[in-house]
């Protein structure tokens, strides 16, 4: 499997900006106190808006913004911009900017167009199309969730070939990618600031943490492994060789279980030639690797080749189904660290751990819903697993914020999700690749997140052999 590097993804709440209490507020190791007394919202946007790394208190003291180079194309908050959408009947859509948003957030939301329908750089009527990626006709710019317009924070994004998204924080550099349902802004490590302090990268191994990285799923045999975090124990996979196979054994459609005693049902029998046999297995999954029809414990083959097979054992009366709801639904389901989760956690610890009371703990969605189980289904044929997220990806490209599954929701609260993050950090999904202007299977090296090199996603997309 080749290696990719990891670009981490945080979330700064802005809210933090524009507190009305005597907090301290830290801007790259510039404590400044009761700031909010002195410095009022639209001075603070002022800066963000026009990229001035410093201005002054007052008092005379000195503020070291912590966005740096950021927005300096676009215009400030009391600016006015036409963004001008219209939909197929050449009626015009205007975007919403709540009176609740605030700081960078606030920004976006004033220089967004609604996506779903024509404008600058949008030809279509329809809006942006996620089947192709971002251009100079298919978006460039920043866009608002049509679908979320009406929520208390609707979300605001990043797509195409922009260069004002540019964020300096805690002395490193970030792009900006979107804002969250509570009001913060998403953004993606960028590497470090150049002699002069701007943030400038484009492209190279500098604009990742780690360059080398490690693989997701290294030796994995089972769809429970898959995961940012994943499953340990109640299961592992088996296998057998063609020549451990070359018997005459019996394999059965579904089972029956009593007084701790499986039965095959819906029998064939093999005809002890592997290479004729294993692709004939399609609708008889279950067998006691034996001439008989019961047995104690009972196997159940998920994926079949010429050559081998890997299996399951199943014990006190489980079947297959049993066995997947425990890998995908059980409680021990996020028990063990993922390589690129180890790396982004340990580069946090050195990092960014003075910095936390700034960044939001928010959801990271490493979606695991299945489409379709194939090899685990007793009818399915081998085994080749599609998530929803590669169905996403490879055949409807309608990218979703929405993270379904509980357990799929990683955050550090267990009141926002799953409680299974050390630190509020995590990596890119594939949807919010596709809303940036990313599309499987088509180069595009002028959207933003474009660096030259490979780079790991929490989606994923299908397993297989």
């Amino acid at each position: 499997m080749e290696s990719c590097g990891y670009r981490a993804t945080t979330y700064y709440y802005n809210t933090a900006l524009n507190a009305s209490s005597s907090t301290n507020a830290l801007f790259d190791n510039v404590t400044i106190n009761d700031y909010s007394d002195t410095v009022g919202e639209e001075q603070l946007l002022d800066i963000y808006a026009y990229g001035i790394q410093s201005t002054y208190l007052e008092d005379g003291s000195t503020i070291q913004s912590i966005f740096t180079d950021a927005f300096t194309t676009s215009l400030s908050d009391t600016d006015e911009k036409c963004n001008s959408v219209t939909d197929c009947d050449n009626n015009e859509l205007s975007t919403t900017v709540p009176s609740n948003l605030k700081g960078l957030a606030k920004i976006m939301a004033k220089n967004a167009y609604l996506d779903n329908g024509k404008s600058e750089f949008v030809n279509s009527c329809s809006g942006v199309s996620f089947s192709n990626i971002s251009s100079d006709t298919n978006g460039k710019g920043i866009y608002e969730i049509a679908s979320t317009k009406n929520d208390t924070y609707p979300i605001y994004y990043y797509r195409g070939a922009v260069d004002n998204n540019n964020v300096k924080f805690a002395g490193f550099c970030w792009k900006a990618i979107r804002t969250t349902d509570t009001g913060g802004v998403k953004m993606i490590y960028n590497g470090t600031p150049d002699a002069s302090g701007n943030c400038t990268n484009k492209t190279g191994t500098g604009t990742q943490i780690n360059s080398s990285g490690s693989t997701l799923y290294s030796d994995k045999k089972l769809p429970s492994d898959v995961g940012y975090m994943y499953y340990t124990g109640g299961y592992s996979y088996s296998g057998k060789s063609a020549s451990d196979l070359s018997l005459a054994y019996i394999y059965g459609n579904d089972i029956t279980y009593s007084g701790g005693t499986y039965t095959l049902i819906d029998t064939m029998t093999s005809t002890g030639t592997w290479a004729t046999d294993y692709n004939t297995l399609t609708n008889n999954h279950y067998t006691c690797f034996s001439t008989g029809t019961t047995c104690t414990s009972v196997y159940y083959l998920y994926y079949t080749s010429s050559s081998k097979a890997y299996y399951i054992t199943l014990r006190n009366g489980k079947k297959v189904e049993d066995a997947l709801d425990e890998m995908f639904n059980g409680s021990n389901i996020n028990t063990t660290n993922s390589g690129p989760k180890n790396q982004v956690d340990n580069w946090y610890s050195a990092n960014l751990s003075d910095y936390t009371s700034y960044i939001e703990d928010t959801i990271y969605c490493n979606d695991r819903s299945i489409n379709k189980i194939n090899g685990l289904n007793q009818s399915g044929g081998d085994i080749s697993i599609t998530f929803e997220s590669g169905i996403r990806v490879f055949s409807t490209y309608t990218p979703t914020l929405t993270c379904t599954r509980t357990l799929d929701k990683f955050t550090v609260s267990s009141l926002l999700g799953n409680g299974a993050l050390t630190y509020p950090i995590g990596l890119l999904s594939t949807d919010e690749v596709m809303y940036a202007g990313g599309k499987y299977g088509t180069n595009n090296n002028t959207y933003y997140l474009y660096n030259g090199n490979n780079y790991w996603t929490l989606s994923p997309q299908n397993f297989g052999s």
